[in-house]
């Protein structure tokens, strides 16, 4: 089977699409749990993704990721957590930097 995809079963001539929160490689029998915190696996993933920046994901078997909410901001990719807004500065929801 392609990548985002599993086979179960031998000798099926089939393939299942992967669940959301897990990821399959090409070929896989089975599908593996999206463990790392940073990262995200919607449906039909072939490998675990970093967040974006203005993102952040703490938990695990994610299928998307959270934005910043105001007041805070996230510049690097694959983040567990949002760094607060600087005093005197504006951070609005999903903020990659302070202004």
């Amino acid at each position: 089977c392609p990548g985002g995809q599993y086979q179960p079963s031998t000798g099926s001539t089939s393939c299942e699409t992967c669940p959301a929160g897990y990821y399959c490689p090409s070929g896989a029998t089975t599908f593996t749990g999206c463990t790392t915190a940073g990262k995200y696996c919607p449906s039909g993933s072939s490998s675990a993704t970093k967040c974006a920046t203005g993102q952040y994901n703490d938990g695990t078997y994610q299928s998307s990721c959270k934005s910043c909410p105001g007041g805070q901001y996230q510049s690097s990719k694959g983040a567990t957590s949002c760094d607060t807004c600087p005093s005197g500065y504006y951070c609005p929801s999903g903020a990659t930097t302070f202004t």
